[in-house]
Parts: structure tokens; sequence; C-alpha cells
């Protein structure tokens, strides 16, 4: 009796493993190879192989499939229901994750696989770990109808936002409703040439509007992080795709009740970086290298760009100071003269809104010549673009130091960093100078009368502008009148900005809004 027991016993497992094994096959080889690999992509299985450490990832909901037998369901099989889950480490963290077999039935979204990416988002969040997702859809299952709408994981990704890190890797297609999906993650990375994410595709456009668009400029990978800023990062392919999601989590804590993790730097905390002396020219309205000055400030080889091809005007980094993680955003004299505009306020409100929910200290590195003018702005929505950055900003808790390099004219004071945002520390190189508006267009305002009857209108604006610059005052002027906390000289900076986030470690973030009636939530400006 005991035998057939064990021998019914081997059966069932043997079976077990047989299902296991069709069941991670999806679509079959055929498909992996006509639909993924012929067309520049990696299967779900090989991406899952390449983003988790070796051996680390355990798979959840294995052996659902589609209980739809209508329209032809009967017919087709869905094995996993088309959406792998589970969990594993990276970089010897656990995270947790969800993305499409395009293989099966083109990764299309039935009832039981958004149950599957909901359950697995909700585990995540009951550990708080971080959660991916690999976006590679057709859409919704036309065959059930509503029945895909029975979770939503718009809902868990709200729910998520900002307690652990979500993270979207649009590898394939992206559309309709289900774009709103990433969209409402904190971090998306879209592929170049493979990818596409959009709400109305190249056919319905034209259905539509009688408009012929090409599908690459419409929503390739390139328009959705340079041109509509709808992602944070242009991956070339698959693989390195998969190394920035590795690298973007590298910087980020596990939820928000914890730090980031800190890593060994190797470099002398009390080192001065005198070639910051000389990078700042001596003509006021010269431009130079933003981006240098922060590599030379942060730990080496530790800068990960955040949105770079989008709003070149302004430079969102995060990076390490001695081994921590940091968030940068610095003006960028060598596009639109580091004006901030109306892509320029959303990027860094993102941003700062991102670093501030992880604990991530901000810097701010100014030179700006304010907000950029001109009726296409102002049209755009200047003031309520420029009143999120500034929004954001000033209700961000985390600590928070600004370095003015040179200029910081009008309202850009209080986007950049400046006096009256909450900040701990505001450090001034003895280049700064400030205003409410540029010095030149200061006096063409006050002195427009005497400019226009002066023999030589540009002379005189000169000369009255460099009367104004006087009567302003210089950088310690503003020492004096406690604008900052302290002068110093650029190659200080980077040891200074350690020795002030070591002290801004214990800061009581409970403390900062400590005035503030209690209410449900403010409200941003659209």
């Amino acid at each position: 009796m005991e035998e057939i027991r064990n021998k019914e016993n081997y059966e069932l497992i043997e079976k077990l493993e047989r299902k296991r094994e069709e069941y991670k096959q999806g679509g079959g080889p055929a498909k992996v190879e006509k639909l993924m690999h012929a067309k520049g992509k990696l299967s779900i299985r090989e991406r899952i192989d390449l983003l988790f450490d070796q051996g680390t990832f355990v798979e959840q909901y294995l052996f659902a499939k589609s209980q739809c037998k209508d329209l032809g369901m009967d017919k087709i099989e869905t094995p996993a229901e088309g959406i792998i889950t589970g969990y594993g480490k990276i970089n010897g963290r656990l995270a947790y994750f969800y993305g499409n077999d395009f293989t099966v039935m083109g990764g299309s979204l039935g009832r039981n696989s958004n149950l599957k990416s909901s359950y697995i988002s909700m585990q995540a969040a009951r550990v708080g770990a971080p959660l991916i997702s690999m976006v590679d859809t057709a859409g919704a299952r036309f065959q059930e109808g509503n029945m895909t709408q029975a979770t939503s994981q718009m809902m868990v990704n709200i729910a998520n936002s900002g307690y652990i890190p979500q993270v979207s890797a649009i590898m394939g297609n992206c559309a309709g409703g289900g774009a709103y999906i990433p969209a409402l993650t904190e971090f998306i990375i879209s592929v170049d040439k493979t990818s596409r994410m959009y709400i109305c595709g190249p056919e319905p456009i034209k259905q539509a509007i009688h408009q012929e668009v090409d599908p690459e400029e419409l929503s390739g990978g390139y328009t959705n992080n340079a041109i509509s800023g709808n992602t944070q990062c242009l991956a070339e392919d698959d693989r390195d795709c998969i190394e920035k999601i590795r690298l973007y989590l590298s910087y980020m804590p596990q939820n928000c009740n914890e730090m980031p993790p800190v890593y060994a730097c190797g470099q002398d905390p009390d080192a001065m970086i005198y070639e910051l002396d000389d990078l700042v020219p001596d003509n006021f309205n010269r431009a130079f290298d933003m981006m240098h000055l922060i590599e030379l400030v942060a730990d080496r080889d530790s800068i990960f760009p955040i949105q770079p091809l989008f709003a070149k005007n302004l430079i969102t980094v995060l990076a390490r100071l001695d081994g921590h993680s940091v968030g940068i955003i610095a003006n960028n004299p060598m596009h639109l003269a580091g004006c901030l505009d109306v892509d320029a306020a959303d990027k860094m409100t993102h941003f700062v809104d991102t670093c501030d929910a992880f604990n991530i200290p901000l810097i701010w590195f100014t030179d700006c010549p304010g907000f950029m003018p001109g009726i296409d702005q102002e049209h755009k929505g200047i003031v309520r673009h420029g009143a999120k950055a500034c929004y954001a900003m000033g209700m961000a808790s985390a600590p928070k130091i600004g370095v003015v390099v040179r200029k910081q004219f009008g309202a850009s004071a209080v986007a950049m960093g400046g006096f009256g945002q909450n900040m701990d520390m505001i450090l001034h190189w003895p280049f700064f100078r400030s205003s409410s508006t540029n010095p030149e267009g200061s006096v063409k305002v006050i002195f427009r009368r005497e400019i226009a009857a002066a023999a030589d209108p540009e002379a005189k604006t000169k000369e009255l502008a460099a009367e104004f610059t006087q009567v302003m005052g210089d950088v310690y002027t503003t020492a004096e009148r406690l604008i900052c906390n302290d002068i110093i000289a650029p190659h200080e900076t980077r040891r200074r900005l350690i020795q002030e986030l070591e002290t801004l470690r214990t800061k009581n973030r409970d403390l900062v809004f400590q005035q503030i009636p209690k209410k449900r939530q403010g409200i941003r400006p659209v």
C-alpha cells in the first residue's frame, strides 16, 4: 500500500514539474523568436534573469489562467495569464516585480492579470520593498470587456506613491488608459526604438483628425523622454534599461521609513577641489559647464542624470557625497542661460517630490537669471508651473542646502534654494550677485527716459547697471543681512557640503512645519 501511495506522490510531483515548465514557456520559443528577439527585445524571462541577482527570483501566481470562455477564449491558452509576478533581490536587497509576457496574447490585460499585478504590488507595500514593472502589452483584453477593470492597478500605484520606490520600464507597447499605470509611478524608463507610450495612437488620430503621424515620432522612447517629458530616463536597449533600473534603486531606500544605502567612497572628505576656483568666467554673462562643477563636487563616478534630454536648462541628478545619496538641482548656463521655464519647473517639481519622499537630501547649485520671459511662456502658464516648483521646494522637509554659484535674479531665488524657503543652509560663492531682475533689466525700467534720451543708450544702460549693482551691494551685503549662512571659496564646497549633510542626518522633519495649522493636505498648483 505504501509503495502505491509513494508512486502516486511521485507522479503528482512529476506533473507539477511538467506544468511548471510548460507555464514558464509562455507562448513558446517560436513566439519568443518572432515577437521579441526579431524586434531587438528580450523575452520576459530573460529580462527577469538580468534584473535580479542570480537565483534569487521567486515567482508568484505562476499557474494563473484566464477564466473567460467567451468570444473564442475557450480555445486560447493563457499560461501565467500573460504576466509574470514575483520577488527577488537586486544588489542584495529585496524587490517585487510584475511584467507582461508579450508572447501570450500580446501581454494583454484580463481580470486575472490585473489581479496578479495588484496582488504583488500590495505585497510589496506590506513588506516595504520597491516595486518594478516591465510594460509590454497590447492593452486591455477585449474578450473580457469590463472584467479587466475588476481591480485597479492605478489605485494601488497611488496608494504606494511616496511609500515605496515604484519603477516602470516601458519595454514595448503601452497604450490608452493603461499608460496612466506607469505614469503614476515616480521613475519611468523608455527604451529607444522599441517602446511606445501614448493615449491615442496613429490610427485613431488619423480617424479623428485626419492627421498622418509616424509612430516613433508620436510616442517612441526618445519622444517620451526628450520632448513630452513623460519618462525620466532613456535606455538604448533592454539590457541598458535593466542596468539603469538597478542603478536607480541603488540610490533609494527600501521605503520612506528608511534611509538610502551608504556606499564606500574611497575619497578624502576633507580634500579641496581647486579646479572649482577657475570654473566660473570673469564675464558675468558667459556660460560655463555646470555639469562639470557637479562632477567635481560629487563622489567620483556617482552621478545618475534624471531627464537629461528634457528641459536641458535645468540639471537634475542623483549622486553621492561621501557615499550618501543626494539629489542635485542646478541651472545649466549652457542652455537658455539657465532660465527656468515651464518644462524646467515641472522637471524640478517631480524630482524634488521624489527625493523628499525617500529621505534624499537636496542640494541646489544656482546660477539663474530668472524665469523665462515671453508670450509663449506666459500663455503656457509659467505662473502656475513656476508656482508648482516653488511649492514643492518650500514643502520639502528633507535636508536642503543651497549653493549660489553666481547669480540669483527675480523669483528664481524662491524656486532655486533661496532665502525664506525653509532652507537648512545657504552658502554663497564670492561671485554672487542678486536683484529683483537682471541689473540691466532693472535700470531699463527705472531709468527708461534717461536711457532713451542718451546719445548712446547702450553705453548709458551699462553705466547705470554698474551703479545699480553697487547700490544693491555684493555678496557681503547679503551676508550682513543674514540672507546666507556663509560665504565659501569654491574649492571648499565639497568638504562643506559633506560636513553640513552629516549634521543634518538627525534633522527632525516633523518640526519643519510646526506653525502650519492642522489640515488634510495642501493644494499644489497645477
